[in-house]
């Protein structure tokens, strides 16, 4: 029959081995968890992304557009060069157009005789 001492040690080692084991499988439970979660930040910032690139993605044409230059002739004879074809506000009755110095203009529509697109 074995002591009880001899019981105690046993015991003793026994728990200390399991304490080590738990220890190792906490530790692999962290890596593989640090890992996902990498993983899913990754997956999160993509997730924020892409919207974003899908939005600035369809107004990159209008932006870059070279724009063929437009002329506006008005009643008065005056000649206004624009970039673009002016568009017709028509809650406002103006033409908004864009100047070659790259600013916002109106005129207003009674005034506007024709638009005639300018051939380079």
């Amino acid at each position: 029959m074995k002591s009880a001492s001899t019981d105690n040690i046993v015991t003793l080692k026994n728990i200390n081995w399991l304490k080590d084991e738990q220890k190792y499988r906490k530790s692999r439970l962290n890596i593989v968890v640090n890992s996902s979660s990498t993983a899913m930040n990754a997956m999160r910032r993509l997730l924020l992304i892409l919207p974003a690139i899908s939005l600035i993605s369809c107004s990159m044409p209008d932006m870059f557009a070279s724009s063929t230059p437009h002329e506006i002739k008005l009643k008065n004879g005056r000649e206004v060069p624009c970039e673009g074809a002016p568009k017709y506000q028509e809650k406002t009755g103006y033409y908004r157009y864009r100047t070659p110095d790259k600013r916002d203009a109106v005129i207003r529509a009674d005034d506007v005789a024709t638009i005639v697109e300018k051939r380079a």
